[in-house]
């Protein structure tokens, strides 16, 4: 990279060092209405497979259908497969910031 020492250089220089001076300042921690918004996400993931296993252990038992497993399956699915997208798209963001340079 060779050195401007123009006048228009210099301008240019300073115009672009205002611009990352006045750059929006990075995310700030998540707020607590974030969190709980994560963690009730959490608990209604968890309740979907919790259903799951309930349909299939009342199958066993003699006391549901079959058509209530396949449905509940389904969902889980559904949902593991949101869960996996959502990982995917946390780390790929996690790999774009260590990519970024200091």
């Amino acid at each position: 990279m060779a050195l401007d020492l123009s006048a228009l250089g210099a301008a240019n220089g300073y115009a672009q060092a205002g611009r990352l001076a006045q750059a929006p300042a990075p995310a700030s921690a998540p707020s607590a209405q974030e969190a709980s918004k994560a963690g009730k996400a959490a608990e209604s993931f968890a309740q979907v497979f919790d259903d799951a296993d309930a349909a299939v252990a009342a199958v066993a038992r003699g006391e549901g259908s079959a058509q209530a497993v396949v449905e509940a399956m389904a969902q889980a699915e559904l949902a593991l497969q949101a869960a996996v997208t959502i990982r995917d798209r946390v780390v790929e963001a996690y790999q774009e910031i260590l990519r970024m340079p200091v």
